[in-house]
């Protein structure tokens, strides 16, 4: 198993793992990142643009799916960005949320969901660099966060594949070979 040691250096490296365990075939697929990231109003990870250029829209294993980056359709990362930007206001939708807020300049980004509810978000924040966000995530809506700071977004997908210790997000245990299913 590759160790992250550098901050830019090897974080590349686990995205090349990701396509390694899959057995993917890597197919560039364009993004438009400076119109995206123009949007959020701040740039994103480096190894999840990569892992979007190499993998495109689908799911790890039929179970991990990264949210589609290149279109504002509502189920795309600014698509629900921007939907549950619409209902934040509501205190209900607010505090299934606490602690944290939605992202304005600082909060939560969705990336990826599960099948069985888990969401994937990165704690934004415009002031610092986007590779030292952590993830916060959680298994359904009403569960308690779990924060990974230092996991870049490569290491924490590759985490939930292969390491059985990972809980509550591992699916090493119920998937013996890790596979990519990628939407058209």
């Amino acid at each position: 198993m590759i160790e992250l040691t550098g901050k830019e250096g090897n974080l590349m490296e686990w995205v090349s793992e990701l396509v390694s365990l899959t057995g993917r075939q890597p197919e560039r697929h364009e993004v438009d990142w400076a119109d995206i990231e123009r949007e959020l109003g701040t740039p994103l990870p480096g190894d999840f643009k990569e892992i979007c250029e190499v993998f495109g829209h689908g799911a790890f294993s039929g179970f991990l799916e990264l949210l589609p980056v290149d279109s504002v359709k509502p189920h795309s990362l600014l698509g629900r960005l921007n939907s549950l930007k619409d209902q934040w206001d509501n205190p209900q939708v607010q505090v299934l949320f606490d602690p944290y807020p939605v992202f304005e300049g600082s909060g939560l980004i969705l990336w990826g969901q599960s099948m069985t509810e888990a969401s994937y978000y990165w704690l934004a924040d415009t002031s610092k660099d986007p590779e030292e966000w952590p993830i916060v995530a959680r298994t359904s809506p009403l569960e308690d966060w779990h924060r990974f700071d230092g996991v870049p977004t490569s290491k924490f997908i590759h985490r939930v594949l292969t390491d059985r210790e990972f809980r509550p997000f591992s699916i090493a245990r119920k998937v013996e070979r890790p596979f990519f299913d990628a939407y058209r």
